[in-house]
């Protein structure tokens, strides 16, 4: 609960991520998130759901920006891959929310490839 309060406030605040190194290490911290929680236990966590929309904020923001943040898309993609893979397992009446997100999240991805193929293209 901690870890989810402290990374909302960064997300909230954005304070330190317009440096490079602290963006990078901020996207791993939030892409082994999920290998230390359950889903069932991220979703009943208190501000879950906003949390939870300021992560798929970011991680569009960051994949728009993709010539400044390639590096470091890889982990948030992994955190939402673990997180989408977990689904089946969710028990409880909590939402999870990913049904909203990860659409956006994908269509940010294919855009965020398309794109950079443009600029090699052109």
């Amino acid at each position: 609960a901690r870890l989810m309060s402290g990374t909302r406030e960064i997300l909230r605040s954005q304070q330190g991520l317009t440096e490079h190194a602290n963006y990078h290490e901020y996207c791993k911290l939030l892409g082994r998130l999920k290998t230390n929680y359950q889903l069932s236990e991220l979703v009943n966590v208190e501000n879950y759901a906003e949390w939870i929309q300021l992560v798929a904020e970011f991680t569009i923001k960051s994949l728009q920006s993709w010539q400044w943040a390639s590096g470091s898309v890889f982990y948030l993609l992994g955190l939402w891959g673990r997180l989408v893979s977990s689904m089946p397992y969710l028990k409880g009446d909590s939402p999870s929310m990913l049904e909203s997100y990860v659409p956006q999240i994908t269509e940010a991805y294919i855009t965020s490839r398309l794109d950079s193929v443009h600029a090699i293209v052109t």
